[in-house]
């Protein structure tokens, strides 16, 4: 039998490219690409899995992915999206997970013209030649419009029973789900962070300040932010469950009765941060006495005399 790898997204296209293929008799394994800014695998995605029929995984390329979100050879879209180097980056490790998994092609939910950066014409000629895997990258809903692929070519997959879907509509999606029984479609596959705006301004500001990396990435994902001098930030916990987070981080500030946010520090920071963030804490608790306990490696920074000093800061 012959096997192919899937780039998944979790969308509706990768999973409709998946199921095109698997009914051509080709085995597929699908690969979610975790590049700490879009969603790993749901329940659902599993449920999918079981009901079609293929294998799926999750591959982890966050410390790859922040280095390309750096300084993308291809730039940003609209906001901080480096679309085409992220598409290279997944191709380039898929092709290297051909022979482990005894796949011969990979396959794709791109849709031809549906996405304006990514998804033109020479965009995905030039994204194959990157990825060096040219006639290799086989896209389903759009083949018929696109030269044939190798596995087109050697008789692996049938062309006539590809699509030749364009540009931005949905409704042939839609068709095509209910034709293969997909009762809740999932919705198209944006979900990437680095596409919202608000998110975006967290992201430059630790670039800015060279703290991107891939756990201060986790963490703009809650609480909010204060950028309170150049070498420090705070993030303030909205919740109980924010909070419990924060609190297995290390350095942080509390009130003297646990009854409110928990204040997180990151970077390097200096007594007059600490009484910043401090106070920070003191107004989103409403409390007059808050607790601050720093972790050894920082005491230094703080100048305190020894690694389990509590300081109590009263406003």
């Amino acid at each position: 039998m012959h096997r192919a790898i899937a780039l998944y997204s979790g969308g509706l296209d990768s999973l409709l490219s998946i199921i095109i293929v698997i009914q051509q008799g080709i085995e597929v394994i699908a690969i979610k690409f975790l590049t700490g800014f879009t969603s790993p695998l749901k329940e659902s995605d599993l449920e999918y899995a079981r009901q079609f029929g293929f294998e799926i995984k999750e591959i982890n390329i966050k410390e790859k992915f922040i280095e390309i979100l750096k300084n993308p050879a291809h730039g940003y879209g609209k906001n901080l999206n480096p679309c085409i180097d992220c598409k290279i980056l997944m191709l380039k490790e898929a092709k290297e997970k051909l022979s482990e998994f005894n796949a011969s092609f990979v396959i794709t939910g791109e849709v031809l013209s549906q996405r304006p950066m990514s998804q033109k014409r020479e965009i995905l000629k030039l994204i194959e030649k990157q990825a060096t895997l040219k006639d290799l990258i086989l896209r389903p809903l759009s083949a018929k419009i696109l030269p044939p692929t190798k596995p087109e070519i050697q008789g692996v997959v049938n062309r006539e029973l590809l699509y030749d879907i364009y540009g931005r509509t949905r409704k042939p999606q839609i068709d095509l789900a209910k034709k293969f029984g997909i009762e809740k479609p999932p919705q198209p596959a944006g979900g990437c962070l680095l596409t919202d705006p608000s998110f975006c301004r967290r992201v430059k500001d630790l670039m800015q300040h060279d703290e991107l990396t891939v756990e201060n990435v986790e963490l703009l994902k809650i609480g909010r932010h204060f950028r309170i001098s150049e070498k420090c930030k705070a993030i303030v916990g909205r919740d109980e469950e924010e909070n419990k987070i924060l609190l297995s981080k290390g350095a942080f500030i509390y009130p003297s009765d646990m009854k409110g946010p928990v204040v997180f520090l990151i970077g390097q920071y200096s007594a007059k941060d600490i009484d910043t963030a401090a106070s920070i804490c003191a107004f989103y608790s409403k409390r007059k006495e808050v607790v601050i306990k720093l972790p050894q490696e920082k005491i230094k920074i703080y100048d305190a005399t020894t690694k389990e000093e509590i300081v109590k800061y009263r406003v």
